[in-house]
């Protein structure tokens, strides 16, 4: 009878008497990377071939030269999450005209799993990744692709928000790293661009009335529109802000590498050894690497 009460509490979790509090309910960067999937190991590398360049020939008969070929990989590490809710067997009962919230439950452990692989991603392409044999060699988040706080292209420098002056520098240094060029989207490249709800108020203020820019921005700040001067804007609420200083963060969609071990799981079960008590556990397990830093840029903002 126990048992049947607990999957009849499941059964007719069917109400909308409970209502879910504000949050962010799925991933957004995860559409905007190059995902690999089922994924083992302690360790997945992806291997890469490098940049070649010929040499002037300026003997005749001369001894052949043979260089090696430019390889490299870079190497993605698994973290694992699990989150475990458990409700007793008499909470329908205590719960009154209330169900046991077992569908809510599941839906609210899918949410914090969208949130949880943002922050993965973010930290992966935002802090130190690993390249090498054996996948042991640190590569850090070169300063060369930074657009300072202080930028402008013109006059004085001066500590700003995001500006269309940072977000033309981010792009021009796409290209010098011909990290995004003319042939890119055609490929099925993308070039995204990652900020908080503030940088892109930023754009709306400091953009004159008057400008032609300002309905494209005001389009993109009402949620009208999702791209600007070729970026896809997500935005996050995740970006560093240490002292006042906001990190955006510019990418190339196909040098951004986000790696699943375990896709989201959930399993529902009856705990014997904890009084009939219903247990809701949920897992994951996910990686993210830069495959080349070049086709990053952070863009320091003032907040």
């Amino acid at each position: 009878k126990a048992i049947r009460r607990q999957r009849q509490m499941c059964i007719r979790d069917s109400s909308n008497k409970w209502g879910v509090l504000l949050q962010q309910k799925v991933s957004r960067i995860k559409e905007f990377v190059t995902v690999k999937t089922d994924c083992s190991g302690k360790v997945v590398f992806h291997d890469q071939f490098g940049t070649l360049e010929f040499e002037e020939k300026t003997t005749r008969k001369g001894t052949t030269k043979v260089d090696d070929a430019p390889t490299d990989r870079r190497a993605l590490h698994p973290k694992f999450f699990h989150k475990t809710i458990g409700y007793d067997e008499f909470d329908g009962t205590k719960l009154g005209d209330l169900d046991v919230p077992v569908s809510q439950t599941i839906e609210g452990l899918r949410f914090a799993a969208g949130r949880q692989m943002d922050k993965v991603m973010l930290d992966a392409f935002l802090g130190t990744c690993y390249t090498g044999e054996n996948g042991t060699t640190a590569v850090t988040f070169p300063t060369a692709q930074t657009v300072a706080k202080n930028f402008v292209e013109s006059g004085t420098a001066e500590d700003t928000g995001l500006t269309l002056a940072k977000l033309r520098r981010a792009l021009q240094m796409f290209q010098e790293n011909e990290a995004w060029n003319d042939d890119s989207a055609g490929m099925g490249d993308q070039l995204v661009m990652a900020c908080s709800s503030a940088q892109m108020m930023n754009l709306l203020q400091t953009t004159e009335v008057t400008s032609r820019d300002f309905a494209d921005v005001k389009a993109l700040v009402e949620g009208k529109v999702d791209s600007f001067m070729g970026f896809k804007f997500l935005r996050s609420e995740y970006l560093p802000l240490t002292s006042g200083t906001r990190t955006c963060l510019a990418w190339v969609k196909s040098r951004a590498l986000f790696g699943l071990w375990n896709d989201f799981k959930v399993k529902v079960s009856i705990r014997d050894d904890m009084e009939e008590t219903l247990q809701i556990r949920a897992k994951f397990g996910c990686g993210a690497t830069r495959l080349e830093e070049k086709g990053f840029v952070k863009v320091l903002c003032k907040q």
